[in-house]
C-alpha cells in the first residue's frame, strides 16, 4: 500500500505571506495543532507550522519567521511503511506529501490507524509508549502546565491519592476552567466578529498557545477540577487492532493502558502504534 492510497488529499494549508493570527484562526477552526504552509495562490510548499513552531517563536508575528522551512515531505508514491517509520522515529503527527515541489496532500498517524485496525494482532503492551508521566489529582494548574512545557506529553494521566486512575487531562483542557474562559473572551487574540461562529470546543486547543503568547496565568486550583474523568482506557493484552478502533472511533490519539488489576501501567499514543508497520 502506498501514501497516495490513504493520504488526505485535499489538506488545511496556510499561506505566505500570512501572521501568527492567520495560523492560530486555522489552528481553531479546525481544531489540528500543525498545517504546511504554501506560497500564496499556489500548491508549492514551503514549510510547515506547528503549535511548537509558535511556542519556540512567540515573539514573532510573520509566519515565514515562525513556520519550519525545511520540513520533513514524503513522496505519494512513497511505500505505507515509509510513513509509519517518519511517524514513529520523529514522533510528528504530520507529513506533507509532495510531488514535484507541489502539496499534493499530507498523511498522518489516523490515516495509518485505519490500516492497522484491519490487521493489528499484537498486543498492546509492546507498544508501550516512551513517555508516561502521571501527576497527582491535587497538582495546581500552574505546574501541570510547566510539565507540558517541559516534556514531549501531551496527555498526563491523573491518580488519585491511593494511587489510582482518576482521570486525564490534556494540555487544551486546562482551558476550559471557566476562569480563563472569562478572561480570553475578553482578551485581544482577534477573532473579531468570526468569534461567535466558533464553539469553545473549537478555540480550546489554541488556548495553550495564546498562553505561552500572552503570559496568561492559569489559576492555582488543582487538576481535578478540570480533568477528563470518564476516561477511555485499554488493557495491555488488548489486540494493537482494537486498540486502533478505539482511537477512531473515540477521535484520540492517547489511551491509559492498565493491567489485569485495573493498574495504570502505562501510555499508548497512535504514534506508537506505528511500529506495527516496521
Amino acid at each position: 500500500m502506498k501514501v497516495k492510497d490513504v493520504m488526505d488529499k485535499n489538506p488545511i494549508v496556510a499561506e505566505v505571506p500570512g501572521s501568527r493570527e492567520d495560523v492560530l484562526r486555522l489552528f481553531a477552526k479546525y481544531e489540528v495543532s500543525g498545517v504546511p504552509v504554501v506560497k500564496a495562490g499556489t500548491k508549492q510548499l514551503v514549510g510547515v507550522v506547528t503549535r511548537n513552531d509558535i511556542f519556540r517563536n512567540a515573539e514573532e508575528e510573520q509566519l515565514a519567521l515562525i513556520m519550519n522551512d525545511n520540513p520533513i515531505t514524503i513522496s505519494p508514491e512513497a511505500d505505507l511503511k515509509k510513513a509509519a517509520k517518519i511517524f514513529y522515529e520523529k514522533r510528528i503527527h504530520g507529513i506533507p506529501v509532495v510531488k514535484r515541489k507541489e502539496l499534493v496532500g499530507v498523511i498522518s498517524p489516523t490515516d495509518i490507524l485505519k490500516v492497522i485496525a484491519e490487521k493489528g494482532e499484537d498486543i498492546v503492551e509492546n507498544y508501550l509508549s516512551p513517555i508516561f508521566i502521571p501527576i497527582y489529582q491535587e497538582t495546581p494548574l500552574p505546574v501541570v502546565m510547566k510539565i507540558f512545557k517541559l516534556t514531549d506529553a501531551s496527555a498526563l494521566p491523573v491518580l488519585d491519592e491511593n494511587g489510582n486512575l482518576a482521570g486525564i487531562v490534556a494540555d487544551g483542557d486546562l482551558f476550559t476552567f471557566s476562569h480563563l474562559h472569562e478572561t480570553v473572551s475578553k482578551s485581544d487574540i482577534g477573532l473579531g466578529e468570526d468569534e461567535d461562529l466558533w464553539t469553545w470546543e473549537g478555540i480550546r486547543d489554541v488556548m495553550r498557545l495564546y498562553y505561552e503568547t500572552a503570559r496568561i496565568q492559569l489559576p492555582p486550583v488543582p487538576v481535578k477540577e478540570v480533568m477528563i474523568k470518564k476516561v477511555i482506557t485499554t488493557y495491555k493484552k488488548a489486540k494493537i487492532s482494537d486498540v486502533a478502533k478505539k482511537m477512531l472511533e473515540n477521535d484520540v490519539d492517547q489511551l491509559p493502558v492498565l493491567d489485569e488489576k485495573d493498574d495504570i501501567i502505562g501510555m499508548v499514543y497512535d504514534i506508537d502504534l506505528m511500529k506495527a508497520l516496521l
